[in-house]
């Protein structure tokens, strides 16, 4: 069976998934649509997909098995809606939205109407993962620390409506990474820090200058700088172990992700790349290492599923990626606000 796959986004994850796409077997992108023509029909035509500059022209106009969404943050709400309506199973790249209850409102439209869904949060399909957690099961874990930082982004990112900053854009994968593996969140406390001097030349807008609206939106010439320079969480699981977390998108010279975990036996330290398990193996201090893969990613267990109709094997689906933006919006609240606040209000 050939997965039939259109694609509202043409930008720079669109075509990460597309080209992940080419080595999954019986997937074909046979539309996609873009808010720039030129981009549109650029994307379309390395696939020999049909293009379009409307995501309702695209459901309209083309038989689909399933649908790709995969656009800036605060253009989420009708190309999920119009899709449900449409009936397709439907990947979405996070940030799922910038509130919750527009989230609550999709959320609520998928169960009503039985949809699949599946969130790009591909970190979780990485062995390390797996081994993390099974080498966690019945351990007393102490403490938990993680840190995203790197340099910033041009065009929506750097604006705060629409981007929700780095916290909700871009430091939500470890978030994530972070419930995946030590499960909910029940208070947030945190910090922000402004006040960088940001021009066009200390931004990067290669990534988004593949998926923005036009050539200019990769720099400040049409969205001025004002998202957080840092923001610093303290956390509490609901497991009752505690978290620090920090972000920052003024560090232009590394970029560099790491979720540290302290057992009262061994201490792992993962990053997007593999994980170091620290211990003590006959009374000296070892670092076992170990680098990260994905036996199945997560493009081929989507289209394995819409093939299937068994979304068993997809392990984020929009109700539970749903809390990690719960977990970055609440965080974002807090250091607006101060003080200590409940994650599930």
């Amino acid at each position: 069976m050939t997965v039939r796959i259109g694609f509202i986004g043409a930008g720079g994850n669109s075509n990460w998934h597309m080209d992940s796409l080419a080595e999954v077997a019986d997937a074909k992108v046979v539309a996609v649509c873009d808010l720039d023509p030129a981009k549109a029909k650029t994307t379309a035509e390395k696939w020999g997909a049909k293009a379009h500059t409307s995501h309702k022209e695209l459901l309209a106009e083309n038989e689909l098995d399933c649908c790709y969404i995969c656009i800036p943050p605060h253009q989420h709400g009708e190309p999920e809606i119009d899709v449900i309506q449409k009936g397709l199973p439907f990947f979405v790249e996070k940030p799922l939205a910038l509130r919750m209850e527009l989230a609550e409102d999709i959320l609520e439209r998928i169960e009503k109407r039985g949809i699949n869904t599946c969130v790009g949060y591909q970190i979780r399909y990485l062995d390390i993962c797996d081994r993390a957690r099974k080498m966690l099961e019945g351990r007393q874990i102490n403490a938990v620390h993680a840190h995203y930082t790197g340099g910033c982004v041009g065009g929506w990112y750097t604006r705060l409506a629409l981007s929700g900053g780095q916290i909700t854009e871009q430091a939500t994968h470890l978030v994530d990474l972070m419930r995946f593996i030590l499960g909910d969140v029940e208070w947030i406390a945190a910090a922000k820090r402004t006040g960088a001097v940001v021009t066009e030349d200390t931004l990067d807008g290669t990534t988004l200058g593949k998926g923005s609206v036009s050539s200019e939106a990769a720099g400040l010439q049409l969205h001025d700088y004002n998202i957080w320079d840092a923001t610093a969480m303290l956390m509490q699981f609901e497991s009752g172990v505690p978290a620090t977390f920090i972000c920052s998108c003024q560090a232009p010279y590394q970029w560099d992700v790491m979720f540290d975990i302290w057992t009262t036996e061994f201490r792992l330290r993962l990053s997007f790349g593999g994980m170091e398990i620290i211990h003590v193996v006959d009374g000296e201090l070892k670092t076992e290492k170990m680098e990260a893969v994905a036996p199945k990613g997560i493009d081929a267990t989507f289209v394995d599923a819409v093939k299937t109709g068994d979304f068993s094997q997809v392990r984020s689906h929009y109700r539970d990626a749903m809390e990690s933006l719960r977990v970055t919006l609440t965080a974002a609240e807090a250091a607006v606000k101060g003080g200590v606040l409940s994650v599930r209000g």
